[in-house]
């Protein structure tokens, strides 16, 4: 027979599994403002201490390369987003490989258990 808690464990890992967002909205990395003199003698960013802001989305590859993509400021909300749903997965997958564990340490994954 099913434990109360391996029917608990299970679904809360349907749970977790619904709520995940689509996969097509997800990106791997940062999104950060830099700010930078452009050079121009005349321009305003020569006096002003910060300079130009530009925003960036900097991923980091599993081989160790880094790559920076610039980004338009009507991007830039959108790649925050997608980042914020990638941590979100993260942390979603992290709950059900927990959930997995305890299923798994109690043996009930795999067994052929009555219902």
């Amino acid at each position: 027979m099913k434990t109360a808690h391996r029917t608990r464990l299970e679904r809360r890992r349907r749970e977790i599994l619904r709520s995940l967002t689509p996969p097509e909205t997800i990106l791997r990395g940062s999104v950060f403002v830099r700010h930078r003199r452009c050079g121009g003698g005349t321009c305003w960013c020569a006096k002003d201490k910060k300079g130009h802001a530009t925003a960036y989305i900097s991923t980091t590859f599993a081989d160790g390369h880094t790559e920076q993509i610039s980004l338009p400021p009507e991007l830039v909300a959108e790649a925050r987003r997608w980042v914020a749903t990638y941590r979100r997965w993260l942390r979603d997958i992290e709950r059900i490989c927990a959930i997995n564990r305890e299923l798994f340490r109690k043996r009930w994954i795999g067994k052929n258990l009555p219902e």
